[in-house]
């Protein structure tokens, strides 16, 4: 039996060659766009969960409400919590504690040279790291590589940076660093962090020495510079851990909160729940996003069925000229079941050639496109997931058209009687419109994204980011003064001609400003203070960013008078309760140590557009800067930098020359939307492709059945534009349906997704209107060929062909 089923499969391979290739085609590119979304879905849904106990890790959230409105939610905690949090309540294991550790790193190998690179991938730690996330140590105990205050664990590859071939251990590194720096002994060694953890680090330096900061020496519950991990026991329910932290941070945050009438909470996030649901504020590093991986998975989704519905259309189709077939063979006593086993034969065939298809183009693609690695393949849940799929697939392609071609009735098919009835029609034109539905909706999305993605890097950003290169400031000084080198390297920077200006700030526009403080109004009530970002710069640095001035100066070098004042922008002028920028001149904002108001400048886009203006107050303090922004007019940028890091090496030796361009640097923000933009563009055109492949089918069979009817028309005097336009409106019509149907279905999703942007366009109308066209253009050059072809037929054979 098996046998005269692969007979039967591989005859009607032969006599239906083309739309057998369609069906085969359609559903192996279906198949293969899946697997590719799921890769990416899988990969995503994957971070930390390589963690022994990522399902007992959690992270404290630290919530701020002013009048019992929620002001801001951060990762970022007290380093006196964990401690009281283990103290206080039962369930919790263990804590750690992740304090940056960015600077210099430094090392002195035997012969006198120095190896030496500013590192940004640092952090201090408790004892306890190693223990509650599952890092592998290649060298070294968990318990025992942060035991001690001088104490640093290095990644496999930081270990081959710094020290080569030999053994790290017992090796010294020398730390200059904004926090707390000097001399750690390598005790460790683990293997590099794989690419799904939510955060990536290089090295681990004890946290004792950190703690012992003067800037935390007292202030166990005023700064907030920590991210706080605790470990759960595992009998312990997270809502009974969650429901005691507000008993543990009354007590010593209650004065504060009566002072400034705000209030705060803590909240449990689950550590495999950060990287698609990140906070908005002070992550360690930029999450995903959970709301786009819905979007995926609904896309795949659409694909898979798009492909589906070609195949069961199709089969269908070519079942109708198989009609003489079932019937001899029911008229020589084939049973019904016998037909339905042949026909799901035929489907599981068709359906493994498109799954081995499929795979074989997925890992070409995962290869050779996405540039991925593999990993993927090695996780059961992924092939469990396709092979489930696969098994709906066939289930929901296989077994409609095996029933409607079995239950042909033998005597009208041998007397030449079959036709399709009303209710098989109407479901294939309803399948086509799904697909051509679903088309034109992932073609409205591609457009609208472009467009939002066009508008944000476009836009004006308040300030100038072309030609800025960006270097880190020194952390060891040359004559021990700051002020001194840097005026030393600004001087012979500025006499050569590629160099229009230099200057030092504690950020740059890109990235997320870390240093906050609250401020008010002098004299005002005490709950009416406004939280702000923080930058220190110097006097170059509003004319280097070409950032305008509103109201009142700019700092000055000569006035030590600029110590005490602040530059604002628009955005906190109208949060301090000025209504003009003049206003706010001359006016003092803090309360211990008053600042004046001096300048008012407008509002620039520090982050992308994605994010909303935050109220920013500019300090005096060029000596508190982590940056150097060189303005270059050269073009010949090679020689300058050549010339840059000649000088840079003079004024400052024994640190390292790192540098990025500004504009590049910018940009990665956009990153995720970019590679979401190009997911849409790749399956947008997927779906429409296989789409028409369909249509195709559905045209050849038709002009293939309607070939006696086209000879006739043609000898009564039909002309071949009016026999083309005959054929074409038959498949246009439920093109239109779909773009009925589609439009207000793209245009939910569409204002959905750009609501997460907080500067956005307006969806156009014209958007609808190209999607639309698009299709039907799509779907009459599809069909056009094989209604040109049948028109221009012959009718002389046309009225032979029996």
């Amino acid at each position: 039996m098996l046998k005269i089923y692969l007979t039967i499969v591989w005859r009607t391979l032969l006599k239906h060659k083309s739309i057998s290739l369609i069906m085969i085609i359609g559903l192996s590119l279906s198949m293969a766009a899946f697997m590719l979304i799921n890769r990416y879905v899988f990969d995503e849904l994957s971070f930390d969960k390589f963690h022994q106990h990522a399902d007992r890790i959690y992270r404290i959230q630290l919530n701020d409400y002013k009048n019992k409105v929620l002001t801001n939610s951060s990762a970022l905690g007290y380093y006196a919590q964990g401690v009281a949090i283990k103290e206080s309540i039962p369930d919790v294991e263990d804590f750690v504690r992740v304090h940056r550790a960015d600077g210099m790193l430094s090392h002195r190998k035997p012969n006198g040279e120095v190896v030496s690179f500013q590192e940004k991938n640092g952090f201090y730690a408790d004892a306890s790291f190693f223990n509650i996330f599952s890092f592998p140590l290649i060298k070294g105990a968990a318990d025992q590589v942060l035991k001690s205050p001088e104490s640093v664990v290095v990644s496999a590859s930081m270990a081959r940076k710094y020290f080569g071939n030999e053994n790290p251990i017992g090796k010294i590194l020398q730390l200059q660093s904004e926090w707390q720096g000097g001399n750690y002994l390598v005790s460790g060694v683990f293997a590099d962090v794989p690419a799904n953890s939510h955060f990536h680090f290089d090295f681990i330096f004890s946290i004792q020495n950190l703690l012992k900061n003067e800037q935390f020496a007292n202030g166990g519950w005023y700064w907030a510079n920590f991210y706080t991990y605790l470990l759960l026991k595992p009998e312990a329910k997270a809502k009974s851990v969650e429901d005691l932290l507000p008993s543990v941070i009354e007590k010593p945050l209650a004065r504060i909160w009566q002072r400034y009438n705000i209030s705060q909470t803590m909240a449990l996030q689950a550590i495999t729940d950060i990287h698609l649901n990140p906070l908005s504020n002070s992550e360690i590093e930029p999450g995903g996003n959970i709301e786009i991986i819905y979007v995926l998975i609904v896309v795949a989704i659409l694909i898979l069925v798009i492909g589906l519905l070609n195949y069961i259309n199709l089969s269908t189709v070519m079942g109708m000229e198989r009609a003489k077939e079932v019937g001899v063979r029911k008229a020589l006593g084939s049973g019904k079941g016998q037909l339905i086993g042949q026909f799901l034969f035929e489907s599981f065939i068709f359906n493994f050639l498109a799954l081995a298809i499929g795979t074989g183009l997925f890992l070409i693609a995962t290869k050779f496109i996405t540039q991925a690695d593999f990993t993927i393949l090695t996780q059961p849940v992924f092939y469990l997931t396709i092979l489930g799929v696969s098994c709906i697939g066939f289930i929901l392609s296989g077994f409609y058209p095996a029933f409607v071609l079995s239950s042909f009735k033998p005597i009208a098919v041998l007397k030449g009687r079959l036709s399709t009835n009303a209710s098989g029609k109407s479901l294939r034109k309803g399948l086509v419109i799904f697909q051509f539905s679903a088309s034109i909706i992932l073609i409205i999305s591609t457009i609208v994204i472009n467009q939002q993605i066009n508008f944000m890097q476009k836009q004006d950003l308040g300030m100038s980011i072309e030609q800025k290169l960006i270097i880190n400031t020194p952390r060891v000084l040359r004559t021990g003064s700051f002020t001194n080198d840097i005026a030393f390297f600004k001087d012979r920077i500025l006499a050569n001609t590629g160099v229009k200006s230099v200057t030092a700030s504690s950020a740059v526009p890109g990235k997320e400003i870390f240093w906050t403080a609250e401020f008010q109004r002098l004299h005002q009530d005490a709950d009416k203070f406004t939280l702000c970002h923080v930058v220190a710069i110097d006097e170059d640095f509003i004319p280097a960013y070409q950032i305008k001035l509103l109201a009142g100066r700019n700092f000055t070098k000569e006035m030590i008078l600029d110590d005490n004042a602040i530059v604002i922008n628009e955005t906190a002028m109208r949060a301090f309760g000025f209504l003009t920028p003049e206003s706010a001149l001359n006016k003092e904002i803090g309360d211990v140590l008053p600042k004046k108001i001096v300048g008012v400048v407008k509002d620039f886009h520090q982050e992308s557009l994605k994010s909303s203006t935050q109220p920013v107050v500019f300090y005096h303090i060029p000596w508190n800067s982590n940056f150097m922004t060189l303005s270059l007019q050269n073009k010949d940028i090679k020689n300058t930098l050549f010339m840059i890091e000649e000088i840079y090496k003079n004024a400052f030796p024994n640190n390292a020359f790192e540098y990025f361009f500004l504009d590049a640097y910018f940009q990665q923000q956009y990153e995720s939307d970019e590679r979401l933009a190009k997911l849409f563009n790749w399956f947008a055109g997927l779906a429409i492709y296989i789409a028409c492949l369909g249509l195709l089918g559905l045209a050849m069979f038709t002009a293939r059945n309607r070939t006696k009817e086209i000879g006739v028309r043609k000898v009564l005097g039909a002309t071949v534009s009016s026999i083309v336009i005959l054929l074409s409106k038959d498949f246009l019509k439920p093109v239109f349906w779909a773009m009925l149907i589609a439009a207000p279905l793209a245009w939910y999703a569409i204002d959905w997704w750009l609501q997460s942007f907080a500067y956005r366009i307006a969806i156009q109308w014209w958007v609808f209107v190209v999607a639309g066209l698009t299709a039907v253009l799509i779907a009459i050059l599809t069909i056009s060929f094989h209604s040109i072809k049948s028109a221009l037929m012959n009718p002389v054979k046309s009225l032979k062909i029996e």
